[in-house]
């Protein structure tokens, strides 16, 4: 079994035994007992690819298991000498007291325990999500959705003394549970659970969907009332202009632009239509931290910029992509008003 797997995932399968008495089962790839399923095949099902026990680790920090309920969940591996307050940071955005706050959009902790072979390694459990940009947005009413439940979680973030530290995209998942209601793979987001099938979605319009922060790993918490200023320039957004490893930065502003900067390259970039959001993102992303609004203000001004849209019934059209051509245009907007119509009709 051990020359199959990546050197990331020997890790885990030398562990399948211990997150078993945990509670949590790892996918077969990574049991003891493991025999590749294309194993002995002939034709197409002796492609290994085809199979299910074939997807790889992705993250080497992460991994999916079941727990006893039969649900699926997310184990993330913590390095406590590495980011030692992570967890810390975690479980207090997780605890009951907080989780009451509708504002959270911090993940969800579900369970938290130790390795039984390195002190230095804790495990927090989470749900399953997917990545906030997958599927694609479609239309305005999903991009202002998505972006009052982060700016209420960074407001939330921000009241309760934490900074992020990496609110980027990949840091921001989504309960798709109402969006791919048959599941999806938790490492091939693209497949079924179990390969089989096509993957269905609703439109993100239809459904509930709530987004979530993840990875507190550069997060500070801090006193009350207080900001503490710190130094370092780690982080997956390199284009923040005060991180620095020598002159102290104000975390919270940080937490502003990185946003700010998300919004832009994510949606301001690629589409049209969303003109109104230029001033919050400008201000968001202004250079110097001094400029920029606090959370309390952007989510203030992001809410009078969906009044405009509101007031002029603009929020449920299409997305209009930013290279398209007027005639390209017209064409996806018919198509998706007819679509769009029909599936009222039968919904």
């Amino acid at each position: 079994m051990a020359h199959r797997l990546l050197p990331g995932e020997l890790f885990w399968s030398k562990r399948y035994n211990f997150f078993l008495s945990k509670g949590y089962t790892l996918r077969v790839r990574y049991s003891p007992s493991w025999v590749p399923s294309w194993q002995g095949r002939h034709g197409a099902g002796a492609l290994p690819q085809l199979h299910e026990d074939y997807v790889k680790i992705g993250n080497p920090d992460a991994l999916d298991a079941t727990n006893h309920h039969g649900t699926v969940v997310f184990i993330k591996k913590i390095y406590t000498d590495q980011h030692p307050f992570e967890e810390k940071i975690a479980l207090y955005c997780s605890s009951e007291y907080l989780r009451k706050d509708a504002a959270n959009h911090c993940v969800p902790v579900i369970d938290n325990f130790k390795d039984d072979e390195e002190p230095n390694i804790h495990y927090i459990v989470m749900p399953l999500l997917r990545p906030c940009l997958d599927p694609e947005f479609v239309t305005i009413a999903e991009v202002l959705d998505f972006m009052k439940q982060v700016l209420q979680g960074m407001k939330f973030m921000h009241d309760n003394n934490v900074s992020h530290g990496d609110c980027v995209a990949q840091n921001i998942m989504m309960d798709a549970q109402y969006l791919c209601p048959d599941g999806w793979h938790p490492i091939y987001y693209q497949r079924s659970r179990n390969f089989t099938g096509n993957l269905y979605y609703k439109n993100r319009s239809d459904v509930e969907v709530v987004y979530y922060f993840i990875d507190f790993g550069l997060a500070t918490l801090h006193p009350p009332g207080q900001t503490l200023l710190i130094t370092g320039d780690l982080g997956r957004d390199r284009d923040v202009p005060e991180l620095s490893h020598y002159k102290p930065y104000d975390p919270f502003k940080v937490d502003i632009y990185i946003l700010g900067h998300m919004f832009e390259q994510e949606f301001l970039s690629k589409y049209g239509r969303l003109e109104n959001l230029e001033p919050l993102i400008r201000l968001m992303t202004a250079q110097s931290p001094d400029e920029r609004p606090t959370a309390e203000d952007a989510l203030e001004l992001f809410e009078r910029i969906c009044n405009i849209f509101s007031a002029s019934s603009r929020a449920h059209r299409r997305l209009r992509g930013i290279n398209e051509s007027d005639a390209e245009c017209v064409a996806k907007d018919v198509a998706f008003a007819a679509r769009h119509s029909i599936n009222h009709i039968w919904s």
